[in-house]
């Protein structure tokens, strides 16, 4: 057993699963992007690509020629480069939170010594149900909130738990929905407070690398005015921005370990809470060891 295993099947206050969450990805941080390299890295490029596409196509919409021709939605650029952005995100994300849970399910299993073979069959066996599930999940969510924002808000929470619940619990996609609402139940206002700090502190560190992006924005739309040139807006959407812009992009998407981490935290707390199941397997370990 590895002395710096972290437990997760145990109840924890808010506090809690954040430091636990950082001191996971401290301890095994290589190993984990190691890993997602070998399931994710094609992926991960792919949607690079399609975020510096769909930038570019953006910077279409502010050209004066293409607006005072009529092609700024016309030429389907915009449609075609957001959708294959959403195609490789949603296969991406898939990819990084299946490979982070089932990374923290052989952690679980082996007592935190990995079976990186292991990890990689499992996120091969169960794609096709996190793909499928991500795409119900989401759906969910969005008409949520189309109807009104705080159904949006309520059915975000138990969705955060699907994948979670798909991979420890190995339970059928319908089922995996119902047991979602049955975990936040009674404690939807603390999982939403702990969804919603996470959130933050991502949000935050993202922001950090989106600095030279917005910096440089700036500087271009100054210079422009100063030149007297601003009516050519679709100028600063230039090879620079997209590159800074994509970079930013990049460490947004790679901040999603943090949440699928913390989640597995946010599952277990709720689940000991429910179920007590790592308190029983405690009591039996120690039955059995005398």
């Amino acid at each position: 057993m590895n002395n710096n295993y972290i437990e997760f099947k145990k109840k924890r206050e808010l506090g809690e699963i954040l430091s636990d969450t950082f001191a996971f990805l401290r301890q095994n941080g290589k190993s984990l992007l190691s890993v997602l390299l070998k399931t994710s890295g094609i992926p991960f490029v792919l949607l690079l690509l399609a975020s510096a596409y769909y930038t570019y196509s953006t910077g279409n919409m502010f050209d004066p020629v293409s607006i005072q021709n009529g092609n700024v939605f016309n030429s389907g650029g915009l449609f075609i480069s957001l959708l294959a952005m959403l195609i490789t995100l949603l296969i991406f994300y898939g990819l990084l939170f299946g490979t982070v849970l089932h990374y923290i399910k052989a952690y679980i299993e082996n007592k935190g010594t990995i079976n990186t073979e292991a990890v990689t069959q499992g996120v091969k066996k169960d794609f096709g149900n996190i793909i499928g599930l991500g795409i119900l999940s989401g759906m969910i969510t969005f008409f949520g909130f189309i109807f009104c924002l705080i159904p949006g808000i309520y059915l975000y929470v138990p969705m955060s738990l699907v994948f979670s619940i798909l991979v420890f619990r190995n339970m059928s996609i319908s089922d995996t929905i119902s047991e979602s609402f049955a975990l936040v139940k009674n404690e939807w206002w603390i999982t939403f407070a702990t969804f919603f700090v996470i959130g933050i502190i991502i949000w935050l560190i993202s922001t950090v690398f989106s600095i030279p992006a917005l910096i440089y924005m700036f500087t271009k739309s100054f210079t422009a005015a100063t030149e007297s040139t601003m009516s050519d807006s679709s100028a600063v959407f230039d090879w620079v921005f997209i590159a800074l812009n994509t970079l930013a992009s990049a460490a947004q998407y790679i901040l999603y370990i943090i949440s699928a981490v913390s989640t597995a935290f946010v599952y277990y707390n709720l689940n000991e809470k429910k179920h007590a199941t790592g308190a029983f397997e405690q009591i039996d370990s120690l039955g059995k060891s005398e």
